[in-house]
């Protein structure tokens, strides 16, 4: 179906006035016809589909190609057919490739996920496990019921004898390559075949292609019969071999079939854990990649499940949807009877916008849509049909690479059948998505952030809405999506809507911390902090803190109302403070890059202390008679000597000494101890002398000089005995 802009852009401003007109008290999705929108321009590269680069009925090359553009896709995942690339051994052909990639990146796909995949006859050995013969359709989840394309249609004819295996029916294609175990260099592969393919693939296309996915859907026996130990040598092996010849590449783990072996893939983590270099090597996968079909809540559940067991075995790793979709029933050119795990056009398009907006909530990285087209499908999941016109899922999955892209981050409430994910921060501001999951009509109320907000329905028409009492109100229909087996079981929402309250302009709020005095002389203080904002309000703060200059910035208040909390830190540490504000659609203020208030604690200081001679101090005057005086007073010699803090510790080491000279560490508001004993020929002599010291930047410096101490005076009692009985 080919438009021009012009007509294009008329064409949804009629649209637009058409749901406009549709307004009533509460804001109903009303449809309209299928149709191309405007080329997505603006959007993030999120959204990808897979294999648009099919030729036409007639054989018109690359005839899907600039409708995936068109639509926002950015990415594009197919095979890398090893027997096409080295149908013998050293003998490779790479010219059809080679002409494939230019043209997907010429027309705008700048991203390439290349499958390494499929074990060429002469590098075949034997299946290790046996063949899965059960049916393979587990309750309550989604398994495809027949066989989808592996081989990517290209229109070379491969030079004889050099004739590839045709189909993954052929037994070596799902085996492990020849010589998998065998130690290898980039010099000497010593007869590893795996190791040997992808350090050649990939060093021939390393400056095009960037992301490389290791075998695909390992846990079906349709395509790899090898065992878990088998997967985890490819997956080792495979890695290596792709950062030898490209350390900036990434390494995807096979699309994760799932369903089929559902712990397949925690078993092969465990196995590369246990690997001494799996630490060193990023556990040998940069990217975790997952499928998932039919049920549009599970790019929320099933990712979150992953996640969560994949982080029992291994560190984090990003997760990519590499493959998405539901396959329609009731088109004119696809089924015409419903069947399980299918749905009909408007479905399809309605799961398309609820998975990405679910993908986007459980932290979905890339969102690769299967398929573009129905070429040579078993099913039918294209966005576009073999006539090249579109389904309804086509501009679903526009307005989603419009819209749906670069949040802040994204929050998801479910409340009673209705569910709400929102997209906070936005270049559009504060989006939400809407859907009822249930099967009858529902009303749901959102919070106005704005007066005002806009209005996006999956067919892409827009309409203003005013806030009434502070609220939007909407109406979300039903969920007709079910099953054969089970008709209470929904596997997809009604049509979703999505609302945007945008600010005019949208910018990021400001924000300071007010500034603390350069010394702190308590463990604990206030820090107070604020913020403005232009239109919506303030909403969030985040607050970090590092300590000495050179410190790491870490979190400590996170998302957080409150302007002030009161901070405790160490003595003679110093603490530096920055906060980013968050408005209440989402817009969030990068980190500023220098610290906006600072200070040192201070609850200790350093004395320097010189203490003696010492002499017998008799009358107790202070001064020193000499000898040959009335009095006559003597020195002291071998004091013993003790500086104790208010507890009777000590806070220096005990010395005898005829002088004594320390510096030590004490604490303002402390009363220490100056202890000092001496005996002599018939009395004994003592002297305590208490300090205490103010609040001070300066080292405290004491020099007593020569100190008297005082004879000790004894009381003797007399003893009395008595006799008892």
């Amino acid at each position: 179906m080919k438009r021009t802009l012009a007509i294009l852009s008329v064409l949804t401003l009629v649209l637009g006035m058409a749901f406009l007109l549709t307004l009533t008290t509460s804001v109903i999705a009303q449809p309209v016809a299928d149709t191309i929108l405007p080329p997505v321009t603006n959007t993030d590269g999120r959204a990808g589909v897979s294999y648009s680069f099919y030729p036409g009925p007639a054989g018109q090359e690359r005839y899907y190609l600039p409708l995936a553009v068109q639509a926002g896709s950015r990415w594009d995942r197919f095979d890398f057919n090893w027997p096409r690339l080295e149908p013998a051994d050293n003998a490779w052909d790479f010219g059809a490739y080679d002409t494939l990639v230019n043209d997907l990146r010429n027309a705008g796909i700048s991203n390439i996920i290349g499958i390494l995949e499929m074990t060429p006859a002469w590098a075949a050995t034997a299946c290790v496990t046996e063949p899965i013969t059960t049916t393979l359709q587990p309750s309550g989840n989604w398994y495809p019921p027949a066989p989808r394309p592996f081989l990517i249609p290209l229109d070379d004819t491969l030079p004889s004898p050099f004739s590839p295996q045709n189909s993954w029916n052929d037994e070596g294609a799902r085996t492990p390559p020849a010589g998998l175990y065998r130690p290898w260099t980039t010099t000497n592969f010593n007869g590893n075949q795996w190791a040997e393919f992808v350090y050649t693939v990939v060093s021939h296309y390393k400056t095009q292609v960037k992301h490389w996915e290791m075998w695909n859907e390992v846990e079906w026996d349709l395509l790899w019969c090898g065992n878990e130990q088998d997967y985890a040598q490819l997956l080792k092996v495979g890695y290596r071999a792709t950062k030898a010849a490209c350390p900036e590449c990434t390494v995807l783990y096979a699309g994760l079939h799932f369903w089929d072996d559902q712990t397949y893939f925690e078993r092969v983590l465990d196995i590369l854990n246990d690997d001494p270099a799996a630490p060193a090597n990023n556990d040998f996968f940069d990217v975790m990649s997952l499928h998932s079909y039919s049920r549009s809540n599970h790019t929320y559940d099933l990712v979150n499940h992953i996640r969560s067991r994949m982080r029992v075995y291994v560190s984090d790793h990003p997760i990519w949807l590499t493959e998405t979709g539901v396959p329609v029933w009731g088109d004119p050119q696809a089924y015409a009877d419903k069947y399980e795990y299918a749905a009909t056009q408007d479905e399809a398009a309605a799961y398309l916008i609820q998975s990405y907006a679910n993908a986007l909530a459980s932290g979905v990285e890339r969102y690769l849509f299967f398929r573009t087209n129905d070429a040579d499908m078993g099913e039918y999941f294209g966005l576009i049909r073999n006539d090249r016109s579109v389904r309804p899922a086509y501009s679903a999955f526009q307005v989603a690479a419009t819209y749906l892209i670069s949040p802040t981050f994204t929050t998801r409430v479910p409340t009673g059948t209705n569910l709400r994910v929102t997209l906070w921060g936005t270049p559009r501001g504060k989006v939400s998505v809407l859907w009822n999951t249930g099967p009858v009509t529902s009303t749901f109320t959102l919070p106005a952030t704005l007066p005002t907000a806009t209005l996006v329905n999956r067919w892409g028409a827009t309409q203003i809405l005013m806030a009434t009492a502070g609220n939007y109100v909407f109406t979300l229909p039903r969920a007709t999506a079910n099953l054969l087996s089970n008709p209470n079981d929904y596997i997809i929402g009604g049509d979703p809507l999505i609302v945007i309250e945008s600010e005019t302009p949208n910018l990021p709020p400001t924000s300071t911390v007010r500034p603390l005095p350069p010394l702190t002389y308590t463990p604990s203080f206030t820090l107070t902090w604020e913020g403005r904002d232009n239109e919506s309000g303030v909403w969030l703060y985040d607050v970090q803190v590092r300590t000495g200059e050179d410190g790491v910035w870490s979190p400590w208040k996170t998302s957080t109302t409150a302007t002030s909390a009161v901070f405790t830190g160490t003595d003679r540490h110093t603490y530096y403070f920055r906060v980013r504000a968050t408005d209440r659609v989402g817009n969030r203020a990068a980190w500023p890059a220098a610290p906006q208030a600072w200070t040192a604690i201070k609850l200790s200081n350093t004395l320097h202390l010189t203490v003696g001679p010492f002499f017998a101090d008799d009358n107790h005057n202070g001064i020193w008679d000499v000898p040959g005086t009335q009095i006559g007073e003597i020195l002291l010699g071998g004091v013993s000597l003790r500086f104790v803090d208010s507890l009777g510790r000590d806070v220096v080491s005990p010395v005898i000494a005829d002088t004594w000279e320390f510096t030590t560490t004490v604490w303002p508001g402390e009363t220490y101890h100056l202890r000092m004993t001496a005996a002599a020929t018939t009395t004994d002599y003592i002297r305590i002398l208490s300090f205490t010291w103010p609040l001070s930047e300066e080292v405290i410096t004491e020099s007593l000089g020569m100190v008297g101490l005082w004879p000790l005076q004894r009381i003797y009692m007399p003893l009395v005995m008595r006799r008892w009985g």
